[in-house]
């Protein structure tokens, strides 16, 4: 059996994935990195950007013998002339904290297609007791991971998260009514929104 690469980010793939609406046309990966969620995609959705506004990792990806499906392309989300109501799935693994978290939230809103779903598992700042404990639950686990599945490495630069689970949660109330926001281990959380008809 050969086992796919593994890191805290790639863990949630499958998640992320499963999260994609039936019948997906047209997909966006937020924050690409090397193209592996992008390519994971490309097997579930017609056509899939990838968007990363870091050189390195977006030339890693696109040299990475993709599918045809997948249009990579290096340059900012926010600004980024995508028209409005274009996508049916938009997915961010370990992306929205490198942003502005209101302004990218409403921006998201706006290139979804009615019934479109937004998938975002991100990073938060820990805060409470439980925040703590998870994160001393999850050192053991990850170093687990690592010794039976190995490590790759992100290759996109990192960034500490600046808001809270409880920061996050009240900008998603306000702008993504009834999204599902979970806290997840491996320090991170998975928010999903189906946007209204």
């Amino acid at each position: 059996m050969v086992l796919r690469p593994w890191n805290h980010n790639i863990h949630y793939y499958d998640f992320v994935v499963r999260s994609a609406p039936p019948g997906c046309q047209r997909a966006q990966d937020v924050g690409c990195g090397q193209g592996l969620l992008a390519s994971r995609l490309a097997q579930h959705c017609q056509e899939v950007i990838a968007i990363d506004i870091d050189r390195d990792a977006i030339s890693r990806a696109a040299s990475g013998g993709s599918e045809g499906s997948i249009t990579f392309i290096e340059g900012d989300m926010m600004t980024y002339p995508f028209a409005d109501a274009s996508f049916d799935f938009i997915a961010l693994v370990a992306t929205i904290h490198h942003l502005k978290l209101r302004p990218a939230l409403a921006r998201l809103q706006k290139l979804l297609k009615p019934g479109g779903v937004l998938a975002i598992v991100g990073l938060y700042r820990a805060e409470t007791l439980t925040d703590y404990v998870l994160a001393a639950i999850a050192f053991p686990v990850s170093w687990m991971f690592r010794l039976f599945r190995g490590y790759a490495d992100v290759g996109a630069p990192v960034q500490e998260p600046k808001e809270t689970l409880r920061e996050i949660r009240k900008e998603c109330d306000l702008l993504l009514p009834g999204a599902s926001l979970r806290r997840r281990l491996l320090f991170r959380y998975s928010l999903t929104w189906r946007k209204p008809f």
